[in-house]
């Protein structure tokens, strides 16, 4: 089996599409261990019916990168009679298959799935970076599968190029983002992550402690990148980490992979959290702490769940209890871990309700959000229709989500304190969109929240400040002013970052179609054309040869 990446964007309708690419815009500048990003064990929802099929392993991994799942959680399995690692927890003789190379069980080919997907998503619209966590195993034996699996001697252990994260980078090199390019990163400042001048693409230093040496070297050991350097700057889009390990596996050279996997305790932070009785918010492990804005208190670097429990179906526009509790998930700065075939379907035979999952899991627009001016009723009759609902507003009857809001009404706006991620205060008056900039008071600054956390602090303070109110909306600092469909922070005068790819974002579902007719509309004009000047020089070549004319190149 040949791995390859399957696109399909047809599973993205173009609503979430903007909303992820919202998010990743929103997020580009945090850290990436302060980005929550929803995550799936490939093991629930590829292979789940212990069904190990490569072409389906490959569409499933596909249809997961597609609608939005980031982190990857995966369970590989070393076998000590192949001496490969396997996704499947037995390990297969070769005989079984008449073949030395069970590559549907192989963790090669799906890396090239990884490949795939990492080219066919360089443009700057789509490029997300990504992890894979990696669970190490032992295969049991064929002929004592249900048996624990045997720890493997120091000689069945894997050595050279069979250890993991050799076998990854072979395939994925010009992606992986190093321990040591973190250790490098961090050593000088000033030559890697504010190198580039450019404000969107320097990581928010309020995230992290920094130091200076008396030569003006800026460094830090607790920070990591954001991902608009990482995507754009290094153009790195992997992150490889250990998660756990098998007793069998402790013997495992991991010395030997540590040029390409980050240990456990570097990128995983298991966070055990309790539903609160009424399913709104959790009862504990949230990071929200009213009253407590300081990072260092607030510290959910890398946190991560996998206490969701997702019961019955989950149908688009009634999600119920697992779409609200994944909300509570995000909101909180937790990662939302999926570990169930949903409805007993792997991805790849109904991506539907992963899907859905994932749109769930999105913390910034309310469902449905931000609304198609085109799709609005009574707005045919309205002047300069194009500057309606392009201007982001925080929703307090939706728990703080946003909608696309008309510039010029009036609310109050959003304003960051010191530019602390946790401090909020709204200002004291109400104004348009436009006002918003130069309404806030001294030492705030209008802005926009970046990830859910910092979105549920903002909504938390609103609401302790209008929810008796009949004051519902909250400017943030977000809006589609210059390109339709092309949201952007910075203000009303902010300009759209894809030049030249900011038409495709307006034009995104009608540019095939409209490409494809005008190609059509070419080749029947120039088939017409060539009829016609055929039959022009047929009549002149006729002619000539009546009045003793001679045409070079045409037979006699």
């Amino acid at each position: 089996m040949s791995g390859h990446y399957t696109s399909n964007n047809s599973l993205l309708n173009d609503t979430f599409w903007v909303v992820l690419l919202s998010q990743r815009d929103l997020s580009g500048q945090v850290p990436i261990n302060f980005v929550p990003q929803p995550a799936v064990s490939l093991t629930a929802a590829c292979f789940g019916n212990n069904r190990y099929d490569g072409e389906a392993g490959c569409l499933c991994i596909s249809n997961l990168l597609t609608v939005g799942y980031r982190r990857l959680i995966v369970d590989l399995y070393w076998s000590t009679e192949l001496r490969q690692w396997l996704f499947c927890p037995v390990s297969i003789p070769s005989s079984s298959s008449g073949s030395s190379q069970p590559s549907v069980h192989q963790l090669g080919p799906y890396s090239y799935v990884l490949q795939g997907y990492f080219q066919a998503t360089r443009d700057s619209t789509s490029a997300q970076f990504m992890y894979l966590i990696l669970n190490l195993h032992a295969a049991a034996n064929a002929s004592a599968p249900d048996e624990p699996a045997p720890a493997p001697s120091g000689a069945e252990l894997p050595s050279g190029s069979q250890l993991l994260g050799t076998v990854i980078n072979d395939a994925l090199e010009t992606y992986i983002y190093s321990p040591h390019q973190l250790s490098q990163d961090r050593s000088n400042l000033n030559e890697s992550w504010y190198h580039d001048t450019r404000d969107w693409l320097i990581p928010l230093s309020s995230y992290f402690v920094t130091n200076t040496d008396g030569n003006g070297i800026q460094s830090t050991q607790d920070g990591w990148p954001c991902g608009s350097y990482l995507e754009t700057v290094l153009d790195k889009r992997l992150l490889l980490g250990w998660g756990s390990v098998d007793p069998q596996m402790k013997g495992y050279n991991f010395s030997g992979d540590s040029p390409y996997i980050f240990p456990a305790a570097d990128v995983t932070s298991n966070v055990t959290v309790t539903p609160a009785p009424d399913g709104v918010g959790l009862q504990s492990g949230c990071f929200f702490e009213p009253h407590v804005t300081d990072v260092s208190r607030v510290n959910s670097s890398w946190a991560e769940s996998a206490s969701l429990t997702v019961n019955g179906n989950l149908t688009t526009g009634a999600l119920g209890d697992a779409s609200l509790m994944l909300q509570n998930f995000t909101s909180c700065g937790i990662s939302p871990v999926v570990n169930e075939t949903l409805s007993g379907k792997t991805a790849d035979e109904n991506v539907d309700q992963y899907r859905n999952l994932s749109v769930s899991s999105t913390w910034s627009w309310a469902i449905g959000e931000p609304q198609n001016i085109s799709a609005l009723a009574n707005t045919q009759n309205l002047d300069n229709t194009n500057e309606l609902f392009r201007c982001a507003v925080m929703d307090l009857t939706v728990s703080g989500h946003w909608r696309a809001g008309n510039c010029s009404d009036e609310y109050r706006a959003a304003c960051r304190v010191n530019g602390s991620p946790y401090s909020w205060v709204l200002s004291s008056s109400k104004g348009s969109f436009f006002a918003a900039p130069n309404a806030c008071p001294e030492h705030t600054t209008f802005d926009v929240p970046r990830t859910g956390l910092e979105n549920t602090y903002l909504y938390r303070t609103a609401f302790s400040l209008l929810g008796d109110s009949n004051e519902q909306r909250v400017w943030v600092n977000f809006n589609s002013l210059d390109v339709q469909y092309c949201w952007v922070l910075g203000g009303p005068n902010a300009t759209c970052g894809y030049i030249p790819d900011a038409d495709d974002l307006q034009r995104r579902t009608i540019l095939v179609p409209t490409i494809a007719a005008i190609v059509i509309l070419i080749i029947t004009a120039l088939t017409l054309f060539v009829k016609c000047n055929a039959n022009r020089r047929s009549s002149r070549r006729r002619k000539r040869v009546i009045e003793g004319w001679e045409y070079e190149g045409v037979p006699s």
